[in-house]
């Protein structure tokens, strides 16, 4: 994970952490195994993992990295979050003026 920056496209071998961003995110799974007859469902506590990504710095600049719960980790544009964001705070501005 942290051999390579997480931008697929790029991939660029980490040499020092002086440069680019770090990102940890914690991981929350259940498995249960399939040979265990007398389990019930959903009896096993879920097991909490911290990973660690890592972007280099021409990727970092451009993107941020986001864990989906459902689809996993995700490459996004920094300029997308700015312009949802802008969208939000326009919104709730609205929303204040009425």
């Amino acid at each position: 994970m942290l051999a390579n920056c997480a931008n697929e496209v790029c991939s660029r071998q980490l040499h020092s952490f002086t440069e680019g961003r770090l990102f940890q995110f914690e991981v929350v799974s259940i498995s249960l195994a399939a040979s265990d007859e007398t389990a019930a469902p959903f009896d096993e506590k879920p097991v909490r993992e911290t990973v660690h990504f890592w972007l280099c710095g021409r990727c970092a600049a451009s993107f941020n990295l986001v864990l989906e719960p459902a689809r996993g980790l995700k490459l996004v544009s920094i300029s997308e979050e700015t312009q949802h964001s802008g969208e939000s705070s326009a919104c709730s501005s609205n929303l204040m003026q009425s």
